[in-house]
């Protein structure tokens, strides 16, 4: 399991105390208005934080390290190969292709090509379907640590084989790549 420093997460999605900082600083400020009203938004908004760190450590205790690839620094694309089948047996093989925030990440910046470790977690939107997962969510593991050795770690963890399936299936998509979901 990888041990998340929150300042590097941090630097990665600022967006995600922002978020809950505003509403805190709304809940204080109505407070002047409505102490009653000022009082449940700044509630709501701390104790949402606290869930989303709870969601985050959660993400990293029950993901699948899987490997990624930057596709286009300047777009902050990355790819990951997944088997998208959620009851084993013949793989159903799907690249994601994901925009996510590397350029804070540790490490950075990164070169097309260059290989990353991903905590990613698997979902599934259709409710009649359960046979296969429909999105994944991919977090780089540089997002989450600035301890160099945890990175090095996780990279070296992920087979030979599947760097090779997701490189084979990277050369196969059409240039350029857009962020999506795609059958290879």
């Amino acid at each position: 399991m990888i041990k998340i420093d929150f300042r590097v997460l941090l630097k990665c999605y600022p967006g995600e105390v922002l978020f809950y900082a505003v509403g805190v600083i709304v809940g204080i400020a109505l407070l002047t208005v409505s102490p009653a009203l000022g009082g449940v938004v700044a509630g709501i908004a701390i104790v949402a934080g606290f869930m989303n760190v709870y969601t985050w450590k959660g993400h990293f205790a029950a993901g699948a390290l899987m490997p990624a690839v930057v596709v286009n620094p300047d777009k902050n694309l990355i790819a990951v190969l997944a088997d998208m089948n959620a009851q084993g047996g013949k793989p159903y093989l799907m690249l994601k292709i994901a925009k996510r925030p590397i350029k804070g990440a540790t490490g950075a910046p990164f070169k097309k090509g260059s290989k990353l470790a991903t905590v990613t977690t698997f979902h599934n939107t259709n409710l009649v379907d359960k046979k296969r997962w429909t999105d994944i969510n991919p977090i780089v593991v540089n997002c989450a640590t600035g301890n160099r050795k945890t990175i090095k770690r996780a990279l070296n963890a992920i087979d030979e084989e599947e760097w090779d399936d997701l490189m084979r299936a990277v050369k196969k998509m059409k240039q350029p790549m857009k962020p999506g979901i795609y059958p290879v």
